[in-house]
């Protein structure tokens, strides 16, 4: 694996900005567009891929080994990239911690 290189996923109009900050970007129009760029990028090639939440949920219904950081983004509603987080957390802790109850 190359140390610090990254990739993001998303619509155009939405990634072009991070080439500014030295990031791969790979502009995409739909989710199934997305699933295909994911799935020819190497493990080897980048250390971090990150896929806008717009774009990520065909790559999060089909792939279940290389979860990428899924970022929000000004298209997206429905917070898929918390709902992650709270899964995760709760398997490896068995609580949520992230709930909005009493603390």
């Amino acid at each position: 694996m190359l140390e610090g290189k990254i990739a993001i996923i998303g619509l155009e109009s939405l990634v072009e900005i991070f080439k500014i900050y030295g990031v791969e970007v790979f502009p995409v129009k739909d989710e199934k567009e997305a699933l295909e760029v994911f799935n020819g990028l190497s493990d080897k090639e980048y250390s971090l891929v990150i896929v806008l939440e717009s774009v990520s949920g065909k790559i999060v219904e089909n792939v279940k080994d290389k979860i990428p950081l899924i970022l929000p983004d000004t298209f997206s509603q429905r917070k898929l990239g918390e709902e992650i987080l709270r899964d995760m957390a709760e398997k490896a802790l068995g609580i949520d911690i992230l709930s909005e109850g009493e603390g």
